[in-house]
């Protein structure tokens, strides 16, 4: 077996924001985000223009939502008698609130709105999607990935 690996672990400082400048995180005064190149652990921009650098390079990157979190699909929005919700007088517009699928899994969802005796409407869009990012980023570090000692096939 050799040593060389096609995956790399990076390391990275960055503060996302949107268009109109709002920072909606950020690793600065924290821990820098660790992730495994080609494992899908962060969208698909980001990881793209991170794959580009250097160690120790810093650079601005525009996302388009496709490149992000996708665009806002209406298929995602759900609406249901609001009658038919348990405790439905908690429900907040704007809450993000876990429901659960056909298949039993929960799903994150947004309150759009909740009329007593009428619709509720719930977006399973996530809360990003439809919105171009901006990020600021430095590469601290890209090294072979090794797999977990642990995480291998068992007989």
């Amino acid at each position: 077996m050799s040593d060389f690996s096609l995956k790399h672990t990076v390391t990275v400082h960055y503060t996302g924001s949107f268009d109109d400048g709002e920072v909606f995180d950020t690793t600065q005064g924290r821990t820098p985000l660790t992730y495994v190149e080609g494992n899908h652990e962060v969208v698909p921009g980001f990881e793209a223009a991170v794959l580009s650098m250097e160690p120790g390079e810093k650079k601005r990157v525009h996302l388009e939502p496709c490149e992000a979190y996708g665009e806002r699909r209406m298929e995602l929005l759900y609406t249901m008698p609001t009658v038919e919700i348990p405790n439905y007088d908690d429900l907040v517009v704007g809450e993000m609130i876990y429901l659960m699928n056909d298949e039993g899994y929960q799903q994150l969802a947004r309150v759009v709105k909740v009329e007593d005796d009428g619709m509720t409407i719930f977006d399973f869009n996530h809360p990003m999607a439809g919105c171009g990012l901006n990020f600021e980023l430095e590469l601290l570090s890209r090294e072979d990935y090794t797999e977990p000692m642990d995480g291998g096939a068992h007989a």
